[in-house]
């Protein structure tokens, strides 16, 4: 019989975490989900800014004060913020930071002080992306802000794994989600060499999201991890990144590049093809 676990996860009002924290508790563990603003019938549905450190550590501390323990965070609160790098401000870049990246850096360091090194147990699982490794146009802060998170939970994992606390990052492609439009929040800024294809980028990320990875197969990846007693680092759960990776390092790179390009964002592809060499 599978052992059921006590599971915080950030970002739980919509999308992904709203079934991830369903599905984690029709399969028997105790769950609890986290969000800015709550609704205020909910006792495990807690009030969290991931971005605010105080706020991670006064939503940990309610937990083991409740149950005794964390044995599970998962990272999932996040957004991914479209525009040109030349189109993005500091302040929307270091938000995108504050939200991707440091916020799952806050919740971790909570929950690994205060729960896990103590028990000498846990799981880290972080909802990072293909963008996390192979970066897009009309992308350079979301890219960034995973490849932060995807560097520093793997060297973390390293840290951690002496005292069995597993770091893994879940690395989809597009999630079939209702919230992607949501989700997705375009820079403040438009300029006139990159705003069209950026918008019809968007219509792109909006089409293929509806044909994205069923939202249930994230939730049996989870319950792979959680029942893993070695779990590894990266986990696809759509194929997609180790078949990319795999073209990357056999192919070269200036059509790589162009491949990139033409698949991610097509509009910009006239504009873009001949240049790389």
């Amino acid at each position: 019989m599978r052992s059921s676990h006590v599971i915080l996860i950030s970002g739980t009002s919509r999308g992904l975490g709203a079934h991830l924290r369903s599905a984690l508790v029709a399969r028997g563990h105790t769950v609890y989900g986290s969000s800015r603003r709550p609704s205020g019938d909910d006792a495990y549905e807690l009030s969290l800014d991931v971005t605010d450190r105080k706020s991670c550590e006064r939503a940990v501390d309610e937990i083991l004060t409740r149950e005794g323990r964390i044995d599970v965070l998962i990272n999932n609160a996040g957004s991914h913020l479209l525009g040109a790098a030349v189109e993005t401000s500091e302040a929307e870049l270091r938000a995108q930071l504050e939200l991707n990246f440091f916020g799952a850096v806050h919740l971790t360091e909570a929950v690994v002080r205060a729960s896990m090194l103590e028990r000498r147990s846990g799981r880290i699982i972080n909802v990072s992306s293909v963008g996390g490794r192979i970066a897009t146009p009309f992308a350079s802060a979301y890219c960034a802000s995973k490849f932060a998170l995807e560097g520093y939970m793997e060297a973390l994992r390293l840290e951690l794994l002496p005292f069995s606390i597993y770091v893994s990052n879940l690395e989809p492609g597009f999630l079939r989600t209702e919230t992607t439009a949501t989700s997705v929040v375009d820079v403040e800024s438009k300029h006139p060499l990159y705003v069209a294809s950026r918008e019809a980028t968007r219509a792109r990320i909006l089409r293929e999201g509806a044909e994205g990875v069923p939202l249930e197969r994230v939730a049996t990846a989870v319950e792979e991890i959680l029942h893993n007693p070695a779990p590894k680092l990266r986990h696809s759960v759509d194929g997609l990144l180790p078949r990319l990776t795999l073209l990357r390092g056999i192919s070269p790179s200036a059509w790589f590049e162009r491949t990139v390009v033409k698949q991610t964002a097509p509009a910009f592809a006239e504009q873009w093809i001949g240049k790389s060499r």
